[in-house]
């Protein structure tokens, strides 16, 4: 077994736009936290295995396919490329083709002439329920699938570097900030590793469509955000001094193809219950033209997605494009696998099978019932692959 870390800083080079509100239209220069590559490299066997966590909105599939394709022809070697995004919605539009050029560039200039060392590995896995920064935001919904957790990897029993899981959206300040950040997962990250300066640490984002700071925060703020990201450093370091049993590490990769089926809404049969929030029925009308636009436009809906899973040692992390609400969680095994979304690519939200609720997520999933059921299906085959 062979392994190498690789820490890269991708801030903007030249003004660009941010990604993730609709009001983010102008093009920001200011960095007020630093943006980050994480990246994990493992070989086994003559294969290589890397995992890329950026500080990013999404993880094109066109990146993840040119990163790839250098890779390989410079390495030699089969390849596995996966890479995550933390769904900071306060990082450069990757749809910008000079942006995602950089960081294309800047990951494979690193990644080429890296020199992996021997290593005799082992690995752990731990998870629980965590609500203290995200919970259901949706004013009539609840969710108690909400995890943080901990997949470390071990040399001589010492922990070396370790993959980071929550589901929670990292939008704590306000669709109108001037500036770019990290926000609370990369300020969590940053605590971890100046408090463990040898040791590397990523964030994944796992299954939160539903699920994010909205009745959580008092207010929209960096002191708020830097709250936030105390408290998940401090629990995934509770996490990580958990005793907890350790497994030899072995690698693997699967994939599955799946169809997609569609069922349009029709907006106009739309009654917006008083229940809902001020800032629901705002966010709403978005959902409202984008439901409009699938059914004047059917034509642009995609067909086929692919789950990827990741096998280390017994442990199994599910990789997914969409922003599937947590109930995708219930699929999984617990203390075994998880689920990982905004990863080989980045699509819409998929409620899960139990909501029957229109809101601004549901209204951007186009998905059918019997297709929603096939998600539930291959995670949790994959949980068992």
């Amino acid at each position: 077994m062979k392994i190498q870390t690789v820490k890269l800083n991708i801030n903007p080079r030249e003004p660009i736009r941010a990604a993730g509100f609709a009001q983010q239209v102008q093009p920001l220069d200011t960095v007020r936290d630093p943006l980050y590559a994480r990246i994990l490299v493992l070989e086994q066997n003559g294969s290589r295995y890397v995992h890329i966590a950026l500080d990013s909105l999404q993880a094109p599939i066109t990146l993840v396919k040119d990163v790839r394709e250098r890779l390989e022809q410079a390495w030699g070697l089969p390849t596995v490329v996966i890479i995550s995004g933390t769904h900071t919605h306060f990082a450069p539009d990757m749809r910008v083709e000079s942006y995602r050029h950089q960081v294309r560039d800047q990951v494979c200039e690193a990644l080429i002439p890296l020199t992996l060392r021997e290593a005799e590995l082992t690995c752990s896995y731990v998870a629980e329920p965590f609500t203290r920064i995200g919970q259901s935001r949706i004013s009539h919904w609840t969710t108690d699938q909400i995890f943080a957790h901990a997949l470390c990897f071990y040399e001589n029993e010492k922990r070396i570097a370790s993959l980071l899981i929550y589901n929670c959206h990292p939008t704590s300040l306000n669709g109108d900030t001037p500036f770019f950040t990290s926000e609370y997962p990369g300020y969590a990250m940053r605590q971890l590793d100046a408090q463990y300066p040898d040791e590397f640490f990523s964030f994944l984002q796992s299954a939160a469509g539903d699920v994010s700071t909205r009745f959580t925060r008092k207010e929209q703020t960096p002191a708020q955000m830097e709250q936030f990201g105390f408290w998940m450093a401090e629990e995934f370091d509770r996490l990580l001094n958990k005793p907890v049993p350790l497994f030899p590490v072995e690698l693997g990769y699967s994939e599955r193809l799946v169809k997609l089926n569609h069922e349009l809404k029709d907006p106009s049969e739309l009654v917006i219950p008083e229940y809902y929030s001020e800032r629901e029925r705002i966010t709403l009308q978005y959902g409202i033209e984008r439901s409009r636009e699938n059914l004047a436009h059917p034509e642009k809906l995609r067909h086929e997605t692919t789950f990827t899973a990741w096998k280390i040692g017994p442990f199994r992390l599910i990789f997914s494009e969409f922003e599937l609400f947590s109930e995708y969680n219930t699929a999984t095994i617990p203390d075994r696998s998880a689920l990982i979304c905004y990863s080989q690519g980045y699509s819409h939200y998929v409620a899960g099978p139990s909501f029957d609720g229109m809101t601004y997520e549901s209204l951007q999933d186009t998905l059918s019932a019997d297709t929603r059921q096939e998600f539930l299906n291959v995670i949790q085959e994959l949980s068992q692959a």
